[in-house]
């Protein structure tokens, strides 16, 4: 049987078990490798071991990140004291509080199959190396940040991605960029919003488009935000889906705002619709199930793009 030996991982402070292995001491379980192992190249150990504290502040925090950053892609991580600053200085080091940010989004995405489903941070209070965060202070500030743009939502060590931050996170992931598009669906209707979300999106998304729910009442409400803000938020994106089963004033107006800006929309509608008349030239996709739509819905966007 193998014996082990306890070694203090010097960038998460760690006390793990160590193996010598080709060339290399790998540190098992650490923070920097929870699930998984790094190497540390031999005679590296003291040189890092020996270099002044606001040298060790400045650059453990940014190697031990670095190194779960690559074990959790799966990746094999080998570390020396020689190679160290082509690490700091690779432009792969996430520098502002946004590249910081979407590491945390990444992470997610990667333990995650899908937007809403938690994933729970083990030892929260010491992972601030998953934004290469020096200190647990600045990893809860992005966190938070993250919260306030609609990316994610916390409880606790509890973190689930919204719609908006799956998105982003799985656009910058695959290096494929989407053309934001708004919904706009009646105030209400939850279970439709469910379907289109469950049926309709991950069509959308295969179309190449980022779909956002652009409702104005319940727990999506923009109600909150200036009209003039929302409007401005409208003219980002390239196209609008406008449901007009139960037609609100909102719903016309947004949508003709975006028409006046040359922005296409897509009209629908259920039908068993409480709408009695269409304005002249409005023609709705009538749809019964969001899968029928999801498809009529791809048939007239790839007819028109």
């Amino acid at each position: 049987m193998e014996v082990l030996d306890m070694k203090r991982c010097l960038f998460c402070e760690s006390l793990v078990q160590v193996k010598h292995k080709g060339g290399s001491e790998w540190f098992m379980n650490c923070l920097c490798s929870p699930s998984g192992a790094y190497g540390l190249k031999d005679d590296s150990y003291e040189p890092f071991r020996q270099l002044s504290y606001a040298d060790k502040r400045s650059v453990f925090p940014i190697l031990s990140a670095y190194i779960r950053e690559m074990s959790d892609r799966e990746e094999i991580v080998v570390i020396s004291f020689d190679e160290r600053e082509a690490i700091l200085q690779s432009p792969l080091i996430p520098l502002t509080t946004e590249e910081k940010g979407l590491r945390l989004l990444r992470y997610l995405h990667r333990h995650a199959d899908g937007p809403n489903e938690p994933v729970v941070i083990n030892q929260f209070s010491q992972s601030f190396n998953l934004t290469y965060s020096l200190n647990l202070q600045e990893l809860v500030y992005i966190a938070e940040k993250l919260k306030e743009d609609g990316m994610i939502e916390r409880i606790g060590s509890t973190f689930r991605l919204t719609e908006k931050g799956w998105l982003e996170a799985d656009s910058n992931a695959s290096g494929k960029s989407y053309k934001p598009c708004f919904v706009l669906l009646p105030v209400g209707e939850d279970g439709m919003a469910q379907d289109w979300t469950e049926t309709v999106f991950p069509r959308l998304l295969q179309l190449g488009y980022a779909p956002k729910l652009f409702s104005y009442g319940g727990p999506r409400s923009v109600a909150d935000t200036p009209v003039q803000e929302a409007m401005q938020e409208m003219l980002k994106c390239q196209l609008v889906i406008a449901d007009i089963t139960a037609p609100e004033a909102e719903t016309w107006m947004y949508a003709g705002y975006a028409i006046g800006n040359e922005i296409p929309v897509a009209w629908t509608c259920r039908s068993k619709s409480s709408a009695d008349s269409q304005p002249a030239g409005v023609r709705p996709i009538v749809w019964d199930d969001a899968e029928q739509l999801a498809g009529q819905l791809q048939f007239a966007i790839g007819r028109e793009a």
